[in-house]
């Protein structure tokens, strides 16, 4: 292309998956931005033929992989332009709206609005933007306000929230509550029975896998991926038997709530099941030491540098004093556990809570994303300001794996992707080391 050629992209999303339709809400944005191209610009403005559509993804997070995408071609100098419909299409938090446009500003990229077309980069017109996601902002937490008061309303009625049926169940096209599957039904009660005569879950699924009986299979909505309608194993069949919406009921945090729907078992029948269950609980090991068990956050996370499997956790114990180390005790593939590969628990963990905070380069350890880039920045500063307790609590959801150099001098730690946006996202809902703690680990 010419240097007078203006090259422009268009990004849409839609928080809603519409499988199924003709057009789509990306298809309505797409066109009414290309119109408004049309009318707007001359002969030397060109589209790069790419699209960026988001289909079923919220604005509350920039962890989108069409908006990903557009921003590694800003960052390759593949766009002029960016043209959206509206702001709250890009974004609707305030923090993300002043870092996408600050990526644009850099690789000197300008945003155009077909709602707000006289916006352009006066001191004005950014001060009017700031505004403009602010309120998108608000608009986003009212909704979510109005969804929780929804859900309350609902609970409060014994209504059904939300997600798949559980087997035995449909959902009802009008009401969108549960109505008995007959067929499912007399299967579940057949679990229950056999349950309540003290036949293992093992010997349950065996028996159902035997009359070829299958699990519900289910197809995800965004997708369009197809889970399930397979054979029985134990633990779909315990799932079965421990939830209470066989007896009209739904799980309410660590107890029930009732519902609408109609029982499959009854009471007695389900709280024998339960007793059957619980009475079969293997006791935990013996503590050999008072007071707390010693927490291990970092379990299942680290590669063994020697064999390549997870390592496992130990204890050693001098008088009062126990000292924990990770090392290697697996046995898996039939092989021995290395020997002499171990490392104490606390000076590892405490390593890497400070290499979570370091302020390093995201992107100097290959092609990065200006996206990630900027959400770990944001995450490594936040990361900094949470205390110990906090920083260990969050330490296992964080952290996805954890390898060692062949040396064992050096080790390099992944990062779970949900949960760096989780922190992110919500830095609100941590504890903060500016606070005072209570002297039990919280605030």
């Amino acid at each position: 292309m010419s240097k007078s050629t203006v090259r422009y992209a268009i990004y849409t999303r839609q928080s809603v998956s519409d499988e199924g339709k003709v057009l789509s809400s990306c298809d309505v944005q797409l066109d009414i931005c290309r119109d408004f191209i049309q009318a707007q610009a001359d002969s030397s403005w060109k589209w790069i033929s790419r699209r960026f559509d988001d289909v079923g993804f919220s604005g509350a997070s920039t962890d989108r992989p069409a908006l990903q995408r557009l921003l590694t071609h800003i960052e390759n100098r593949d766009v002029d332009k960016v043209v959206v419909y509206r702001l709250d299409r890009l974004t609707r938090r305030l923090m993300d709206c002043v870092d996408i446009l600050t990526t644009f500003r850099d690789a000197g990229v300008e945003l155009l609005i077909v709602t707000a077309p006289e916006l352009r980069r006066a001191a004005t017109d950014k001060l009017l933007l700031n505004v403009m996601a602010t309120f998108a902002e608000f608009e986003r937490d009212m909704i979510r306000s109005r969804l929780a008061d929804t859900r309350a309303a609902l609970k409060r009625h014994g209504r059904r929230l939300a997600g798949p049926p559980p087997y035995g169940y449909d959902i009802d096209p009008r009401t969108k509550q549960l109505v008995v599957n007959a067929a499912e039904a007399r299967r579940v009660k057949a679990m229950f029975q056999a349950a309540a005569n003290g036949k293992l879950p093992s010997g349950i699924a065996a028996d159902a896998n035997r009359r070829g009986w299958r699990t519900r299979r289910s197809v995800a909505e965004r997708s369009g991926r197809a889970s399930g309608g397979g054979p029985w194993s134990p633990r779909q069949v315990l799932t079965v038997l421990r939830n209470p919406v066989h007896i009209g009921c739904f799980h309410d945090g660590k107890g029930r709530r009732p519902g609408q729907h109609d029982a499959i078992v009854s009471l007695e029948l389900f709280e024998q099941v339960q007793e059957q269950i619980t009475a079969r609980r293997k006791s935990g090991p013996r503590r050999r030491y008072k007071g707390r068990a010693p927490e291990w956050p970092l379990r299942g996370k680290i590669i063994c540098p020697g064999c390549g499997r997870t390592m496992g956790t130990h204890n050693t114990h001098n008088g009062n004093l126990i000292y924990r180390h990770y090392r290697c005790r697996s046995h898996a593939g039939g092989q021995p556990p290395c020997k002499g590969i171990a490392f104490p628990a606390y000076e590892l963990e405490a390593t890497v809570m400070s290499m979570l905070g370091e302020r390093t380069d995201p992107s100097g350890a290959g092609r990065v994303s200006p996206g990630v880039v900027l959400r770990m920045r944001r995450f490594q500063v936040i990361w900094g300001l949470l205390d110990f307790m906090t920083q260990r609590r969050l330490l296992p959801e964080v952290v996805e794996s954890i390898r060692f150099s062949e040396s064992d001098s050096e080790l390099s730690v992944s990062l779970n992707r949900d949960a760096v946006a989780r922190v992110v996202n919500n830095p609100q809902e941590l504890c903060l080391s500016g606070r005072r703690p209570t002297g039990r680990g919280g605030c």
